[in-house]
């Protein structure tokens, strides 16, 4: 009887141990595959896998139509000549913008307004493709991070900028527009894409803002990965010496994705727009794109 009950116990145990081994052998395959999938949803969420160059088709509304913007009458907006510094000699550069021609605003204000009173303007540009409305929301800063131009909830959230540091006309000295950097090259989802292009500053680059009142004109002057220090927050440009002080400072940074044109600075006095996105690599990082009104 006790060969039996030996042999009987050692082939229980072989058993376990060969469920214990596939046990392991299981879990060890789960976290293998989940390793490999928090491995790439990081790369995915900051954008690693692929970097959008075109955006959807923008989202489409009962409430109101989007405004049909002419790529060939934005040239035409665009297309005026600014002094330049190569040749200051030149008794016939313009010292002042000069456009040629008015174009009618496509953007049926009334309309968006029976929407939405909080949408204040529209950005347009041609490079990349994006032509979408912002938003100033008269309580909470955070609500147009995560819902769309009739309030409801959408993960892209909207174009935006902050009650709490800007006016609705764009008129103070620096305006910050947020937008989500979508994989899908949704809202700013292009922006870096697309300015990280080795001849993109060959040619003037211009953001071309719509509101009720007047069309302004902006020319890109740079564009830089930061941290997610608040400009605004930390900066009163209406303080004297702040502004000067801000961009001497800003045309110091160095780096592959620093990009700086030295002769378009502002100095006091201009008016600076900045897009502002979450940068490739990491998401608790910001890719900003500066632009001094010209018009």
């Amino acid at each position: 009887m006790g060969p039996k009950k030996s042999s009987t116990i050692k082939k229980s145990e072989g058993k376990n141990l060969m469920k214990r081994r596939i046990v392991w052998i299981v879990l060890s395959v789960v976290m293998f595959i989940a390793s490999i999938c928090l491995i790439l949803y990081y790369l995915w969420g900051n954008g690693y896998l692929w970097k959008a160059k075109k955006a959807p088709p923008p989202q489409t509304y009962e409430e109101f139509t989007y405004p049909s913007i002419d790529a060939s009458e934005m040239a035409k907006l665009t297309s005026f000549t600014t002094k330049d510094p190569s040749a200051p000699t030149d008794p016939n550069a313009p010292t002042e913008p000069v456009k040629p021609i008015d174009v009618e605003c496509p953007v049926n204000f009334d309309e968006l307004h029976n929407t939405n009173v909080e949408i204040i303007g529209w950005i347009y540009m041609s490079k990349p493709e994006i032509s979408l409305p912002i938003l100033r929301s008269h309580t909470d800063d955070t609500w147009y991070l995560y819902h769309d131009v009739v309030g409801n909830y959408k993960k892209g959230g909207s174009l935006f900028v902050e009650h709490d540091y800007n006016t609705h006309d764009f008129s103070d000295p620096v305006t910050v527009i947020y937008g989500h950097r979508m994989n899908s090259g949704a809202m700013f989802g292009t922006l870096q894409a697309t300015l990280s292009e080795k001849d993109y500053f060959d040619d003037d680059r211009y953001i071309v803002i719509f509101t009720p009142s007047v069309t302004k004109i902006y020319q890109i002057f740079a564009t830089l990965p930061s941290d997610s220090d608040h400009i605004l927050y930390y900066n009163d440009f209406n303080a004297e010496g702040v502004f000067d002080e801000y961009f001497n400072a800003l045309f110091t940074e160095t780096g592959v994705d620093v990009h700086l044109i030295p002769e378009a600075k502002p100095s006091q006095g201009d008016h600076v727009l900045v897009l502002s996105s979450c940068l490739w690599g990491d998401r608790h990082k910001r890719y900003l794109v500066f632009a001094k009104q010209v018009y």
